[in-house]
């Protein structure tokens, strides 16, 4: 259940050959002693002057403009940095939020209509006749996770209530087994949440996760919610529901790290932006390769019989 020293060293040499800056800071940050301030640097430029993140932080979509969904993974860098409330970055990223709210929706679009303009995945464009892109079937994403930042960032927000009651609401209205993003971001906002909203989340994400999550290894190659999405730290709340996948998925991705290091995407762009996906596909080798060794080491030393 464990990478060899080989294949760590291999991991560790494609990121800081061929993975983008912010992944190599990162990854000496995590586990090199590296410098915190480094990769925090790295990570502001990707925020723009409105707060928001863009340019291709999420490589699937080239919108060098901010973003609802592109802040989201600034914010995810952002709580694994441990960067506080009053940070510059947070705070911008978040007064961004605040002002990118739409009442008639009661929440936030994904990406902006503009995404048409630049090379992107098909499930990023913009359906301007349903008014969102096609990652938006649901309120859940990214509304469920940006609500989980405030209770993080700004706990005092006068409609956080609010927000938190629609959230779990909408969390109530989802059909079973719940949409592997959307659960992804439920999956974040319950980080969050204490007391009663805590154990109403809890209730209703525990009841699908074995459902969402796909047990089969046979199609771990395809577009499916694998155990390691849900449960990438054994501190995970679904981590004792899906031990026995986890396990079998940590000696898969063992198996299945290539020669020269890297793991890489098991999605394309079917064919669109033939100039522009390659790019992309390296940038998400990098990313993928580095949140595979976070895995491996945060599950190091965890006994399972």
């Amino acid at each position: 259940m464990k990478l060899t020293t080989q294949q760590w060293n291999t991991a560790a040499t494609y990121i800081k050959t061929h993975a983008r800056p912010i992944e190599q800071k990162l990854f000496s940050f995590y586990f090199e002693e590296g410098s915190k301030e480094e990769a925090i640097k790295e990570l502001s430029r990707f925020q723009n002057r409105d707060g928001g993140f863009g340019r291709s932080l999420e490589p699937d979509f080239r919108l060098d403009s901010s973003s609802p969904m592109a802040t989201t993974v600034g914010l995810q860098h952002a709580k694994d940095l441990k960067l506080s409330a009053e940070h510059p970055i947070v705070q911008k990223a978040m007064s961004y939020l605040q002002d990118t709210y739409d009442e008639e929706i009661n929440g936030w679009h994904a990406v902006p209509e503009e995404v048409n303009l630049v090379p992107h995945a098909p499930w990023w464009h913009f359906d301007s006749e349903k008014g969102h892109s096609g990652v938006q079937t649901t309120w859940a994403n990214p509304n469920a996770e940006i609500v989980g930042y405030f209770h993080s960032f700004c706990p005092e927000h006068p409609r956080l209530k609010e927000w938190t009651e629609r959230a779990a609401t909408e969390l109530n209205k989802l059909s079973h087994p719940i949409e592997m993003h959307d659960f992804l971001c439920y999956d974040r906002l319950l980080s969050e949440v204490k007391g009663e909203t805590e154990s109403i989340l809890y209730k209703i994400l525990s009841s699908s996760v074995r459902k969402t999550v796909c047990t089969d290894p046979s199609r771990w190659n395809e577009y499916v919610a694998k155990p390691l999405h849900i449960a990438s730290h054994p501190a995970s709340p679904f981590y004792e529901a899906l031990k026995e996948e986890v396990h079998m998925q940590l000696n898969v991705e063992i198996e299945t790290q290539h020669q020269k290091g890297y793991w890489q995407p098991n999605w394309s762009w079917f064919g669109q932006y033939d100039e522009t996906w390659p790019i992309a596909q390296e940038e998400w080798k990098g990313i993928l390769t580095l949140g595979m060794l976070r895995v491996f080491d945060a599950y190091e030393g965890v006994n399972y019989k």
